[in-house]
């Protein structure tokens, strides 16, 4: 059975759904089946995100009467060429709401049967779906970076981790980080309460054109520090579920700061 990675984010504009799809296709590349469920289901973009034009979306499939029957799902799957299958959000946001969580627990359990990994780029915030998803994954990885309200926001929802028991299987991915931050990155695992992060680097250049021309960076600059750092991220996603020492990514800075620095006592002051 495959395997669900729930991708969350608790503001939006931190590069979530880049992340996912790049995160999909860097899976991909290493002879793995799959999948990408587009999870925002009012405002998705992962179809455009791959420069995909989709006939059938997630609102299809839910119409059709024998969704319940195995494969069905496959019909309504786009595969990028990259040789990863999409799912993409219903073409308009009032569709939405014909989207369960029962049916995605139909849809997830699916695709499990005939893929290895199956990317759920959830839409923002904790909505009932997302946290159907959370339930569901066996990875969920919160994406921040470092702006004030994100990182407020990010451990209100890494709290809300821990109350739901999900802490185990959760993994922080701190997006856009540079070395010339005024926040240094080994405060913020530290100051989140979270020891598990991967670290990606900002290139907006990059990051940008992917955006713009749909094509994942992971293909067009695969050699980019950028690219290099998502590449990481899937090795260290792609590991046995019974070996979790292994499977947890490990911080990759060592240099403790001095003092506390101002966005680590205002996030203090203010919690």
């Amino acid at each position: 059975m495959g395997r669900v990675i729930a991708v969350c984010g608790a503001k939006g504009g931190i590069g979530k759904t880049l992340i996912s799809v790049n995160l999909a296709v860097a899976l991909g590349k290493t002879n793995l089946d799959v999948a990408i469920v587009d999870g925002d289901l009012q405002f998705g973009d992962v179809s455009l995100s791959m420069d995909l034009q989709p006939e059938d979306s997630i609102k299809e499939l839910v119409e059709d009467q024998g969704m319940a029957k195995p494969n069905t799902v496959m019909r309504y799957l786009t595969e990028h060429a990259s040789g990863v299958r999409v799912l993409p959000a219903p073409e308009r946001p009032e569709f939405a709401e014909m989207v369960t969580t029962d049916a995605m627990k139909v849809v997830l359990n699916d695709l499990k049967r005939s893929h290895d990994y199956i990317i759920i780029d959830n839409g923002i915030g904790l909505l009932d779906l997302t946290v159907e998803t959370m339930e569901m994954a066996d990875d969920i990885l919160i994406v921040t970076n470092l702006e004030m309200s994100a990182l407020k926001n990010t451990r209100l929802m890494l709290e809300t981790m821990k109350e739901l028991n999900y802490r185990d299987k959760t993994s922080l991915v701190v997006n856009r980080f540079t070395m010339e931050s005024l926040m240094k990155g080994e405060e913020i695992p530290e100051m989140l309460g979270f020891e598990d992060a991967h670290f990606l680097p900002n290139n907006y250049k990059i990051a940008s054109q992917s955006l713009n021309l749909g094509l994942p960076f992971v293909i067009s600059q695969s050699k980019s520090d950028l690219a290099k750092a998502v590449f990481k991220m899937a090795q260290a996603i792609n590991q046995p579920l019974d070996q979790n020492e292994e499977h947890q990514p490990k911080r990759n800075m060592t240099a403790k700061p001095e003092k506390p620095s101002f966005f680590k006592k205002w996030l203090t002051e203010n919690g």
